[in-house]
């Protein structure tokens, strides 16, 4: 883990930090009140990825109380990512979160033009001295996931829907893939992009196309297209895989577990890099180890022998015992990506 403070660390210490004057690393000081911005590129209510930075937030303002004031867009459309972005700067934010790969260029170019504030990106690629980008080791999250597909699939025929077909991705469908074909080669997986992470229409006939093809297990990776996903998988008695957040309880007799991606808690990990002058540009990445990544909760059809299995293959990741395979991600062109 880049960020080293513990997740522990007391709401009182940050509060003593945050008594005196931030510094920033020119030397300028702002003021008492920290002002931290989140720009979102779907809406909040999608319970799961968008749902995720959103909760983060609100753990910074809950941890921080009046010594931080919050403000947050959310369905921001991309010709308006940079306005957006440098409106909260403008408008005096210190720290400014961006949720979303898409963001990359946008915000680099507002990071440069306010060399004295912060930027942080998730799953982000742009470069500056005062911008972080947050990445989770998704490879060994969607790996772990495949397994569990492949130990409760019968029909050993499992889907996958994906939102746009980005590089984040990609890296997380075919880490998926690789789960279920490490756990039973010869199952087979079928994978369908939508083109879009906030269709739950596309979503659904996603769903259906993978069930009429046999599958009995399906995983999305679509945010608020995937709760689509799950309400055909519920409606035809499938087995389903939440993301990003804990979607049990949108489908309790469909969703056999999620991906869980604890957004709020690298806020405010990400956040006490800034408050403890420990900030550190570029690629921060995290993984089991941090707490940020795990397995939402397990739904009735998973076995407790799997349940075990799949927590001692977890802890064999974490201390490297297992080495999860890289996922087989083509690069893809910018031109394209800038078309998203």
């Amino acid at each position: 883990m880049i960020f080293m403070i513990s997740k522990w660390f007391t709401r009182g210490l940050v509060l003593t930090s945050l008594s005196v004057l931030f510094l920033f690393h020119s030397g300028a000081s702002i003021a008492q009140t920290l002002k931290v911005a989140l720009v979102l590129p779907g809406p909040v209510s999608d319970k799961g990825f968008n749902a995720s930075a959103h909760k983060g937030l609100m753990l910074v303002k809950k941890n921080l109380g009046d010594k931080v004031e919050v403000a947050f867009s959310e369905s921001v459309q991309r010709p308006d990512f940079v306005s957006s972005l440098r409106d909260y700067a403008n408008r005096g934010y210190d720290v400014i979160y961006a949720h979303g790969f898409q963001w990359g260029d946008a915000i680099a170019k507002v990071a440069a033009e306010n060399p004295k504030k912060y930027f942080f990106n998730i799953y982000g690629i742009g470069k500056g001295a005062n911008l972080a980008n947050l990445h989770v080791n998704n490879e060994a999250l969607f790996h772990v996931l495949g397994q569990v597909a492949a130990r409760i699939s019968k029909a050993n025929n499992i889907g996958a829907v994906g939102g746009w077909e980005i590089p984040p991705i990609r890296i997380q469908v075919d880490s998926f893939k690789k789960g279920v074909l490490k756990a039973n080669p010869s199952a087979k997986v079928n994978t369908i992009f939508t083109g879009t992470f906030y269709d739950a229409v596309k979503g659904k006939e996603a769903a259906r196309a993978l069930i009429s093809q046999g599958a009995d297990v399906i995983a999305h990776m679509a945010d608020s297209t995937g709760l689509g996903v799950i309400q055909a998988a519920s409606e035809a008695n499938v087995i389903t895989m939440g993301y990003f957040g804990d979607q049990q309880s949108v489908a309790p007799k469909s969703v056999a577990t999620s991906a869980v991606i604890k957004t709020d808690e690298m806020f405010w990990q990400s956040l006490q890099s800034v408050i403890n002058k420990k900030f550190k540009s570029g690629f921060n990445n995290f993984g089991f180890k941090s707490g940020i990544l795990k397995l939402g909760t397990y739904g009735p059809m998973v076995p407790e022998n799997v349940k075990k299995e799949i927590s001692a293959l977890i802890a064999d990741i974490t201390s490297g015992k297992v080495v999860v395979p890289r996922a087989n991600v083509p690069a893809l062109m910018k031109a394209k990506i800038n078309k998203l």
